[in-house]
């Protein structure tokens, strides 16, 4: 086993995995990209981001049944036996191997406040000929807001022999689109944001045509998505626009993640990708320290009692720096401090009084050259992970001062930094930090509502400002992120058949309220389907450039940029 080229999350799973076996499969279900077989004698299989030379022929893998995505491109998707990731890793052509992970799901009066309608009425642009991609939960493809404009959906989580861009799922057209459904009811909701056709609820480009992926989620599935959206639109001859309301915080939150990787390289002319901030902005998921040359400094992060199975810590900082990382209990026991391993495996296993705990502290990330390590938490069999205030210990042994930044990743998103280590800052993170995507930030434009009881619903949201939910920047390299802002909060879009919703949510059978930067997205994505309407050969930089040009943050001076706003709510009227 080759393990510097497995990224330090994967190498603690795997190791995991060789030590326990299947039962460490349920623990790492996210961190190892699980993909189970529907026959048990079939082998369990991950599915993996794998780096090598731009035009590198791995066809050659398929004997030790790895399967890869693509033929070409400097990071590709893969998906093998979880065993040959040892045989994987010795071949010389391969440099990294990164796990895929599950990432999270995140107009009446929201487009009249950005001028949405003078927009449309003064240059008559309505989407068509425009491709909008929805990657989500799915969509309702029964639902009459759409109908006549759903021209594929590739369903990834039915059996079938996949597309170009993956084996696995079916592809729907015509009168096979029924077969998938939306259950979750998320993608149909942000669908309708983006394209719906409603006299009362219309989305922004009505007459755009959609081509959905129902996603598992998996950035590594989310990445073949992009690339066959992009592929059938170019085969259309149509330009066309990709929607994430999606993202995750098992990044370096700079771009240089394996999906922010192929937004960059499948983006361009006619090829742009709108994704969603986040909705992290009340909680306090990260975690910020200077350590002072040769100090030790601690981070302290809240678990809670008797709910967590497993967290993990994930931290990033300046090749420049060496830091030595120990963790102490809520009861006071600690590892020892670990440095970093550059020879063998950079993975070690600790056992406390009152959990285990392993620490993976690797040479640099290639894809940065800044230094990652993982913390791993797990309860004593069978206890889940002690609750109380744990504390992450980094000792500085480089000459300089050294600013470390950590997330809490657990399997409830209920682990928060506190005290002084909280930085409510640098929040988004794949693949909204992509540097060529538009990353959308939610404001708010309505806080209450009727629902189809007939009951007025209030949010406890401020009135036209930005929605204190939406995740801040900028990325941790000073990047700008995130881009603009857009409607997001208790925004009425259509209503998935086949999804279960509280009534006090519902407008009416066929429309719901929700709230997120998963709604602000589309909202961008719509206008931006206008926009390759009237200029099919718009490139991600235009794009930006022209909203950028039309937002602002009220009461600030055009231009001003914010962590919170990017450069401000739009206003589509001069566009």
């Amino acid at each position: 086993m080759r393990h510097e080229k497995l990224s330090p999350g994967l190498l603690l799973a795997f190791r995991d995995y060789k030590n326990e076996g299947d039962q460490a499969l349920v623990t790492h279900k996210r961190s190892l990209g699980i993909i189970a077989h529907k026959s048990p004698v079939k082998p369990t299989k991950s599915v993996v981001f794998i780096y090598c030379d731009h035009d590198a022929d791995l066809s050659y893998l398929s004997q030790y049944n790895i399967e890869v995505n693509q033929n070409s491109g400097s990071v590709r998707t893969a998906f093998l036996p979880i065993e040959n990731l040892d045989v994987l890793s010795e071949e010389d052509v391969i440099r990294r191997i990164k796990p895929s992970r599950k990432l999270h799901l995140r107009m009446d009066t929201a487009m009249g406040t950005v001028k949405i309608p003078e927009f449309q009425n003064k240059t008559g642009l309505t989407g068509k000929g425009v491709i909008i991609g929805i990657i989500d939960s799915g969509i309702d493809p029964k639902h009459p807001a759409f109908a006549g404009r759903i021209l594929h959906i590739w369903d990834q989580t039915l059996p079938g022999p996949g597309v170009t861009e993956g084996g696995y799922g079916a592809e729907l057209t015509g009168a096979q689109l029924t077969i998938s459904q939306d259950t979750g009811g998320h993608g149909t909701h942000v669908a309708g944001i983006a394209a719906g056709a409603d006299a009362s609820y219309g989305g922004v480009a009505p007459e755009a045509e959609l081509v959905v992926v129902k996603s598992d989620l998996q950035d590594a599935h989310v990445a073949d998505a992009v690339r066959y959206i992009f592929r059938v639109a170019r085969e259309l001859g149509r330009p066309a626009v990709v929607n994430l309301s999606l993202g995750g915080h098992a990044d370096a939150h700079d771009g240089s993640d394996s999906l922010s990787k192929v937004i960059n390289a499948e983006t361009g002319p006619g090829r742009i990708v709108c994704c969603a901030a986040g909705n992290e902005g009340n909680y306090n998921i990260h975690g910020q320290a200077t350590i002072p040359s040769g100090r030790i400094r601690g981070m302290r992060f809240n678990v809670p009692l008797n709910q967590i199975s497993i967290v993990w810590l994930n931290g990033w900082y300046s090749k420049d720096s060496e830091l030595e990382v120990s963790l102490q209990s809520p009861n006071g026991f600690v590892t020892p401090f670990q440095k970093i391993i550059t020879q063998g495996n950079a993975a070690q296993d600790y056992q406390l009084p009152d959990a285990r705990v392993q620490l993976a502290t690797p040479a640099p990330d290639q894809a940065n050259g800044d230094h990652n390590f993982f913390v791993q938490i797990r309860g004593i069999d069978p206890s889940p992970v002690m609750g109380g205030i744990w504390q992450l210990r980094v000792r500085n042994t480089s000459s300089t001062d050294t600013c470390l930044n950590v997330w809490t990743l657990d399997d409830t998103s209920s682990v928060f930094f506190t005290g002084k280590s909280v930085k409510d800052a640098v929040k988004i993170g794949s693949p909204g930090a992509a540097s060529s995507a538009i990353t959308v930030a939610a404001y708010t434009t309505r806080t209450k509502y009727t629902d189809i009881d007939n009951k007025e619903q209030e949010m406890g949201l401020e009135l036209h400002t930005i929605s204190e939910f939406s995740s801040e920047g900028p990325l941790r390299n000073n990047g700008q992120k995130p881009d603009v802002a857009a409607p997001g909060a208790m925004i009425i879009s259509t209503l998935s058949a086949d999804a279960s919703f509280d009534r006090s949510s519902m407008i009416n059978s066929k429309f719901v309220v929700r709230a997120g930067t998963s709604m602000a997205t589309p909202f961008v994505s719509g206008l931006v389907a206008l926009l390759l309407q009237r200029d099919p050969n718009l490139d991600p930089a235009a794009v930006k450039d022209l909203l950028r040009k039309n937002s602002a943050i009220p009461g600030k001076p055009p231009g001003t940029f914010d962590e919170k706003w990017g450069y401000g709510v739009i206003n589509a009227a001069n566009l």
